[in-house]
């Protein structure tokens, strides 16, 4: 399920995505999150869409605050530099326990766009919820590239993790 939020009036619009991933626990994303750590890992996350990741400032102790570069296709190929946040400091609010907060990067280190998946335990899997607040002025096209990609990657999940994290956590 998904929804697109623009407000009347607002300098933000949001794209929420609602997921259900069988056999993937929120400790798996957890695990996943601090383990991405090179190209070959990041593309089992999207192997279409995902062409290179390289950590900028790589995490240290935990991963509030590190940068990563990635290359991914959303309609075309695109660099995009993404910081971990911390979720206080973001403008997105969470619901559930499990949170991983980011924002888009411009060259300047000023945030022109957030990220949060945030996710929990269900019966048999996890539930998980990403919302995008992009500029208002995102033209529809790439709003709806975006969910696709986001829904691509999400339910890949499935597909990888459960034996990566069982092999290497």
């Amino acid at each position: 399920m998904e929804r697109i939020a623009r407000k009347s009036g607002s300098a933000t619009t949001d794209l929420i995505v609602d997921h259900e991933l069988k056999g993937v626990t929120p400790e798996m994303i957890d695990w996943w999150w601090d383990n991405i750590d090179n190209t070959e890992r990041y593309k089992l996350w999207h192997p279409k869409d995902h062409k290179s990741f390289i950590w900028e400032k790589p995490p240290t102790n935990g991963h509030v605050g590190t940068v990563q570069n990635v290359i991914e296709t959303v309609k075309f190929p695109t660099l995009l530099r993404i910081r971990w946040e911390d979720i206080n400091s973001i403008p997105i609010k969470a619901e559930y326990k499990n949170v991983l907060a980011a924002s888009v990067l411009d060259r300047n280190d000023e945030p022109i766009a957030w990220l949060l998946h945030e996710y929990e335990p269900i019966q048999n899997g996890t539930r998980l919820r990403s919302t995008f607040r992009l500029p208002a002025k995102t033209p529809p096209w790439f709003i709806n590239a975006l969910r696709n990609h986001n829904i691509g990657e999400i339910s890949e999940f499935q597909n990888f993790l459960p034996a990566l994290y069982e092999k290497n956590a």
